[in-house]
């Protein structure tokens, strides 16, 4: 057995992180971790992995995996045989809990579109670790797209941020490129609890993040 692949079976506390609680507000700290790891670990992927990483905060240890998995539709007017009309977008964190890992929270959700044209896809370079607040918990935030239809339209847009038992998310349409005073789509609505004043540097990154991902060329 070489040495890299020795690491990658190591408990994770033993690779980076202790695994005991870090101090309030001490710094969030995060690390991509690979599919061999997850592996190890005993923790199921559902679907293609799209993003994994391990997180250490005030709370203690996490893993984060994010996936998208196709399949058939359940809809009467299904097609046969076709997997790829039903899409499911997951988003999990887990946290350590003596010898195991628990998940703490999931994002879930499903584009199921048969017949026409219809995809799902996250976005991984936007998928975000933070402490905006600076209290020492994570936030995680998710962006994801989806669509279905039968011609040229926007998709569902969707920013989803986690912070424990917190969630926040901004929602809408991807903008169609076009001419000037010609593009099509683009609408965005926050949560409610996003117009507090004391969520108001949540709101401000979740529309930093919606900002980047949300025109279609």
């Amino acid at each position: 057995m070489s040495i890299k692949s020795a690491l990658l079976l190591l408990p994770l506390s033993l690779l980076l992180f202790s695994a005991a609680p870090l101090p309030a507000r001490a710094a969030v700290q995060h690390a991509p971790l690979t599919p061999a790891f997850l592996k190890a670990e005993r923790i199921a992927v559902p679907g293609k992995l799209v993003k994994a990483a391990r997180i250490v905060d005030a709370a203690g240890e996490h893993i984060l995996v994010v996936s998208l998995r196709t399949g058939t539709s359940s809809a009467e007017n299904a097609t046969p045989g076709d997997k790829e009309e039903l899409h499911e977008l997951f988003a999990s964190l887990y946290v350590r809990k003596a010898k195991r890992w628990a998940r703490e929270w999931l994002i879930q959700d499903e584009n199921d579109c048969p017949i026409v044209d219809s995809s799902a896809n996250f976005f991984p370079k936007y998928i975000t670790v933070t402490d905006l607040d600076q209290n020492g918990i994570a936030e995680v935030t998710v962006p994801y797209k989806y669509f279905c239809g039968g011609g040229v339209d926007s998709s569902t847009l969707k920013v989803i941020m986690r912070q424990g038992a917190q969630k926040f998310a901004a929602r809408g349409q991807t903008q169609l490129g076009g001419e000037p005073g010609m593009a099509h789509g683009g609408e965005l609505v926050f949560d409610r609890s996003l117009s507090l004043k004391e969520n108001a540097v949540f709101k401000a990154h979740l529309q930093l993040i919606r900002d980047k991902v949300y025109i279609e060329h």
